[in-house]
């Protein structure tokens, strides 16, 4: 048997996950993934019910942690970006024989 590899570790979140979560860019709101929202740089907010019972987006101010990890982000790179942990996305690599999309 092998030993596991990576993404080990539990991702903390700082809200509640069962709402939607949302960006801002462009002057434009998109709904996006929990782990993104966590990462982003820039507006965000989470879309919640309020006591008498109307639902608002509300700005959020929690830590910005690097994608995929659990690491506070001291020093963000750009402004309304996904921060990573070594300064660049993860890019997907296409594997021998998945070409077949590509025209």
């Amino acid at each position: 048997m092998s030993e596991k590899k990576g993404q080990t570790e539990k991702l903390k979140y700082d809200f509640n996950t069962a709402q939607a979560v949302y960006i801002k860019r462009n002057d434009k709101m998109y709904r996006v993934t929990e782990r993104d929202f966590r990462s982003h740089n820039g507006d965000r907010y989470i879309y919640t019910k309020l006591p008498d019972g109307t639902y608002e987006h509300i700005s959020y101010q929690g830590p910005i942690y690097y994608h995929n990890t659990n690491i506070k982000c001291k020093e963000c790179i750009g402004e309304g970006l996904v921060q990573y942990a070594h300064n660049k996305p993860w890019k997907s690599i296409r594997r021998p024989g998945e070409n077949y999309l590509v025209k």
